[in-house]
């Protein structure tokens, strides 16, 4: 009975010291940092808002052509300027004979210039590419447009055959020798070769000295063999493409298609009645219709504006491409002219599409019909507006010959 109160003296110091140890340690906690910031942020944000998740698919990751200016290609000229003197006004009364795809046709273009009335003191000639190759007089070409100091711009065909001639004269040691005939067919070069070592040293020499794209200033129009990618200023257009163009692809309007069609599949699959909910398929059509003939007179937009507004539209990007697949690339570039203001719209002279032959539209001119498949030769005269027009106003007629 002794030991009784020392016993109790004992439980209670111990109680005490348990008491006061979780006293502490709850105390700590409730004042430590990261403890304090969060209830802050409870007392701040009581009901903190829903996360929102957007589904983004293929078609809306960032894209883009034409952005960055165009490398140099094999030593090519991009681009080039219509000298002053050469463009027509009323005060000169000059005249551009622009004439298509020549392919080696001399004897026609002989006759189409004596059908034009073509005088070198007060005319300038302009080729809108393939003037050699597939004819049979590919030098006599050259000569004649040397000799009467014409314009050119570079076509595909002018192309390749510049590009196999410094191909087969950089060859060296091994591979000069085992070079032959059948090697060069293998590569798809023979008909190129063929019609290249027809032209002399100065033939070649012109020809690698031509631009992709010749502009005209003044009469806010551009002379390119195959076409040009709207939307797209000349500087930074791809030289491939301006020469070889035929359409324009979509790849955002492409990928959201396919997206549409998995997820009307999935759906069709879920549930046979989801078909008649499900929203049409986007249209082949272009997203905007084209402006009436009483649209002509609005204010229009500029090429800063355009990009702007339609950077994430589905037909902001257009891939250009050979084949006939897409959307005609005349039929892009005027629907675009006609959004722009009257003072920013070019037109387009082209050639290399003699499937489609002479094509007359409100800003493009096709002049290739086929002249070395027994087609006509043909040529645009471009005279600049008497009485009255604006500045930088033309009228033009078109003059067709014959081809053997």
């Amino acid at each position: 009975m002794a030991h009784q109160p020392h016993r109790r003296g004992i439980v209670a110091a111990a109680l005490f010291f348990l008491v006061a140890s979780i006293y502490l340690c709850v105390t700590r906690l409730y004042n430590s940092p990261s403890l304090s910031n969060d209830n802050s942020k409870q007392q701040l944000h009581p009901n903190p808002p829903k996360e929102i998740h957007v589904q983004l698919t293929d078609a809306d990751l960032p894209m883009t052509y034409g952005t960055f200016r165009r490398p140099n290609m094999d030593g090519l000229t991009l681009m080039a300027n219509l000298p002053d003197e050469l463009v027509p006004t009323p005060e000169n009364g000059r005249r551009l004979v622009i004439v298509g795809d020549i392919h080696g046709m001399d004897a026609a273009l002989e006759s189409l210039l004596q059908k034009v009335d073509f005088d070198p003191s007060r005319d300038h000639l302009i080729a809108t590419g393939d003037m050699i190759n597939k004819g049979p007089d590919s030098p006599g070409v050259v000569s004649r447009l040397m000799r009467l100091n014409a314009s050119a711009v570079r076509g595909n065909h002018e192309d390749r055959i510049l590009l196999a001639l410094a191909e087969a004269d950089s060859q060296t040691g091994v591979s000069k020798e085992l070079s032959s005939a059948d090697a060069e067919a293998h590569r798809g070069e023979a008909e190129f070769l063929a019609a290249g070592r027809k032209l002399s040293k100065e033939h070649v020499e012109w020809l690698s000295k031509l631009p992709v794209i010749l502009a005209v200033e003044p009469l806010r129009l551009f002379v390119a063999h195959a076409g040009l990618v709207p939307g797209v200023r000349p500087e930074l257009q791809d030289p491939w493409a301006v020469m070889n163009m035929r359409t324009l692809v979509y790849p955002r309007e492409e990928m959201r298609k396919k997206g549409y069609k998995k997820k009307k599949a999935k759906r069709d699959s879920d549930d046979s009645s989801a078909e008649a909910s499900a929203p049409p398929p986007p249209s082949d059509q272009p997203s905007s219709s084209e402006p009436e003939a009483a649209a002509e007179e609005e204010e229009g937009e500029t090429l800063e504006s355009i990009q702007q507004k339609d950077a994430y539209a589905d037909r902001e990007v257009a891939i250009p491409v050979e084949s006939r697949d897409g959307e005609k690339w005349t039929t892009a570039w005027n629907r675009f002219q006609k959004r722009l203001k009257k003072s920013h719209r070019y037109t387009v002279v082209y050639g290399h599409d003699s499937k489609r032959g002479l094509r007359e539209d409100r800003y493009t001119f096709g002049l290739d019909s086929g002249c070395v498949k027994g087609g006509a030769l043909t040529a645009l005269v471009v005279e600049a507006k008497e009485g009255g027009g604006k500045a930088g106003e033309w009228t033009h007629t078109v003059m067709q010959v014959q081809c053997k």
